[in-house]
């Protein structure tokens, strides 16, 4: 009897294949003309930014600050003289979503509504008066009191977060419009 011998499969097989796979992906991505959006970058000549709110300790304000400064923007306080993002309106809303057979509240949504726009130091509009809405729902426990308020607050502290970033964005292309 003729028997066959069967070499031993390599190691290296699979990561050759992942990495033909990996590089067919980016060779796609480059042929359609993909590229990552680079990081916000607030040229010189735009000058000083002051990022005004209707609440002087308004959280979304103190990051869009320190977001733009990161982004090499200088930013004052008062906007004399200064190019304006004012975040004219922020509101909250919490609702019921669904209810179980006892009518006990099973499922949240927290929605997250801001209204901004962005002068430059010259009174020009940059970006007319928009409004953004960002939604989050989460499930709701009745039996865990202590829990509930807690996902509430990091479920607030992730739409703040969304919402700087949606903003930055915006602003991020009315500059590279320039």
């Amino acid at each position: 009897m003729n028997r066959m011998r069967h070499e031993p499969r390599s190691r290296s097989t699979p990561r050759v294949a992942a990495a033909a796979i990996t590089l067919g992906a980016l060779a796609l991505l480059a042929g359609c003309g993909f590229a990552p959006r680079g990081a916000l970058k607030v040229p010189a000549s735009f000058g000083a930014i002051a990022v005004t709110a209707a609440d002087p300790y308004s959280p979304l304000a103190d990051g869009l600050r320190r977001d733009l400064a990161r982004a090499g923007a200088t930013t004052v306080n008062a906007p004399d003289g200064a190019a304006r993002l004012a975040i004219t309106s922020e509101a909250w809303e919490t609702r019921p979503l669904s209810v179980d057979a006892f009518i006990a509240v099973r499922e949240m949504e927290t929605r997250y509504r801001v209204t901004f726009d962005l002068v430059d130091a010259g009174g020009g509009r940059r970006i007319d008066q928009q409004t953004i809405e960002l939604t989050r729902d989460y499930v709701y426990e009745p039996a865990e009191s202590f829990g509930n308020p807690g996902e509430q607050e990091i479920v607030q502290q992730e739409l703040r977060r969304d919402m700087q970033a949606a903003i930055l964005r915006r602003v991020d292309v009315a500059l590279r419009a320039e």
